[in-house]
């Protein structure tokens, strides 16, 4: 691999899917009894090799040709039009919707290896694809069969867009302030919309025919709050009698967003009901329901903007090391000051082996997070019925988890990326300073890292009686140190297990503040909190990666001193080696930060609420 491509690391995605969760076995449920194993890995090739060979290519032209408004309408960058009808007739779009509305009804923990892909080789387009599918998807939840017919399969099969239509200038994390009005028509079964939308991912492009917002708005007379906000469907364009776009719907294009990164994705402000018609929305199920139905998209776009990270966590690793096995700097330190002695690749150099070292150890503990998270949920919805609700819970628990764990560990990852580089690192001539970039806004939008971790801490560690947190801990149980059959990873294990107790500790002193003090004493290291849950599960993951190439190297009689020599030569041999020290370095290089979080809980200061500032 050059170190300026962009590519996928099929083996290890195929590693955690088919060694570390087994998702083959969800052949055997009925949801899933059409697929093979062989089914499951077609698709997912197919799916990164459309990811290398058709998004990522015009990535970077996405981020140096500016978006702009003709006419009130977007017009995107050249290239992107054509990527998103290849990407709609290839049957992407709806990768795990339902086949009834043109879907292709994958699971998810399957469908995260192409996913992971397309945001890794182009997020701005990606961002649009995941909105207008999750937009439909809640039709199908929450649609009268009418609407269903009216709009799901279009969208799906990527004939029409979608977004969701929260933040308002003035309101954006408070949802529950939302002041877009909703009132009922004299005539006809629709509502008159008015107000302005901003931060509206997709808001408006030429990608397809039709846009169809999923907007929060306020009926008059409703409740004040959160419980007063119901969801409408507001088409760009209003349907003719035959079903297809016609008469403009008054939902104009204020303006573009000029933003840091993600430049091609359409981030428009978005006036509704400005003219003299007023835009027409159409409610789905029940007045004051509005919030509780956009959740579910919500939820699932917070495990998608968690995969953003990943996917480019995953390539600016695979960039980093490539030029850090070309780039020659240096002499090794093992040489001192001797002039003669050879120059070196900066891979040889330990400081640089260490920032590799921990991208690759975020990557991978990051990848088993994520698609462990997309595992549970579908064995939530369609495993067997006596532990759906075990695996619910730890859907529950861990989204906030995976999200601020791919959003910011991503970010992490991608700068150390940087810094492996140097100089050439810091020039747009490498593909990381765009990564940066457009990873930063992972941690902000689909709800902050500090929403994030104010779910988990008051909502998720709270519910029915800290019962999410018990379904987490019996989860971890599973592994032991004496599943090991080396000693460094029965250490690594035993190491591991001490700061499952410590987190056990740390969630205990939050809970005791709460009851103590009061509520803002208690979320004042709700984020570390997060964090420490992101570092305890990463590690599992990892651990139990290793525990699986302990078994391969044994299998190949290499599981012994003569493994790192081996894997010189033998690349199956080297990928589960690897996969071991990999597990070693995250258990103590990173997970060691858990001890300072857990003393920042337990020290009672509150410094930063007392200051004057």
């Amino acid at each position: 691999m050059n170190s300026t491509d962009f590519s996928v690391d099929r083996r290890d995605i195929r590693f955690v899917q088919q060694e570390l969760f087994e998702v083959q076995r969800l052949t055997q449920l009925d949801q899933f009894s059409d697929f093979t194993a062989d089914d499951f890995q077609l698709i997912v090739n197919e799916g990164i090799k459309f990811a290398e060979e058709v998004y990522a290519p015009i990535n970077k032209l996405g981020d140096e040709t500016p978006l702009r408004v003709e006419n009130g309408h977007v017009v995107t960058p050249p290239g992107f039009r054509e990527a998103w009808a290849r990407h709609a007739e290839a049957g992407w779009l709806g990768i795990t919707s339902k086949p009834e509305w043109g879907g292709q009804g994958l699971p998810m923990s399957v469908a995260l290896g192409v996913l992971e892909s397309f945001y890794g080789a182009n997020p701005s387009i990606y961002t649009t694809s995941m909105l207008t599918d999750g937009a439909a998807n809640l039709i199908v939840s929450f649609g009268s069969d009418a609407q269903k017919r009216a709009f799901c399969e279009k969208m799906i099969t990527g004939q029409w867009g979608g977004t969701m239509c929260l933040s308002e200038p003035n309101f954006g994390s408070a949802v529950g302030d939302i002041t877009t009005k909703a009132v009922k028509a004299r005539t006809g079964d629709h509502y008159l919309i008015k107000g302005t939308k901003q931060w509206i991912s997709g808001g408006d492009h030429d990608f397809t025919e039709n846009n169809i917002h999923l907007v929060l708005a306020r009926i008059e007379g409703a409740p004040p709050g959160p419980k007063g906000i119901s969801l409408f469907i507001v088409p760009k364009y209003r349907l003719d009698a035959q079903g297809n776009p016609g008469a403009p719907n008054d939902v104009a294009v204020v303006r573009l967003e000029h933003k840091l990164g993600i430049k091609a994705s359409p981030t428009c402000v978005l006036e509704l009901g400005g003219g003299s018609d007023g835009s027409h929305g159409y409610l789905l199920e029940g007045e004051n329901r509005g919030l509780a139905q956009m959740f579910q998209l919500m939820n699932h776009a917070r495990l998608v903007v968690a995969y953003q990270g990943l996917g480019a966590a995953s390539a600016a690793y695979r960039n980093a090391l490539a030029y850090a096995r070309e780039r020659v700097q240096g002499i090794p330190i093992e040489y001192g000051k001797d002039r003669q002695a050879e120059r070196a690749t900066i891979l040889q150099h330990p400081d640089v082996r260490q920032m590799l070292m921990t991208m690759k150890a975020i990557v991978e503990g990051v990848r088993g997070l994520i698609y462990g998270v997309a595992y549970y949920t579908d064995l939530a919805k369609y495993g067997p019925p006596e532990s759906r609700g075990h695996y619910q819970d730890l859907v529950d628990l861990l989204t906030p988890v995976a999200k601020n764990a791919g959003a910011d560990q991503g970010f992490e990852a991608v700068r150390l990326g940087i810094q492996v580089l140097g100089g050439v690192g810091f020039t747009e001539e490498f593909p990381l300073a765009q990564a940066l970039r457009d990873t930063k806004i992972a941690s902000i939008y689909e709800g902050t890292t500090g929403i994030q971790a104010l779910d988990l801490v008051t909502r998720k560690l709270q519910l029915r009686g800290g019962e999410l947190f018990q379904s987490l801990l019996k989860e971890l149980s599973k592994l032991q140190p004496d599943a090991a059959r080396s000693v460094s990873v029965r250490h690594a294990i035993m190491e591991w297990r001490e700061s499952v107790e410590r987190l056990q500790g740390a969630v205990a002193s939050v809970r005791n503040l709460a009851e103590e003090l009061g509520p803002r004493e208690s979320v004042l290291n709700a984020t570390d909190l997060c964090v420490f849950f992101g570092d305890v599960t990463c590690a599992y993951y990892l651990l139990r990666m290793a525990l699986i190439s302990e078994r391969a190297l044994e299998e190949k009689g290499q599981l012994d001193n003569g493994a790192r020599e081996a894997a010189e030569e033998d690349e199956e041999v080297r990928f589960y080696y690897n996969k071991i020290k990999t597990a070693e370095h995250y258990t103590y290089q990173i997970l060691p930060r858990s001890r300072a979080i857990a003393a920042k809980i337990q020290s009672r200061n509150f410094a930063a609420l007392d200051a004057v500032l």
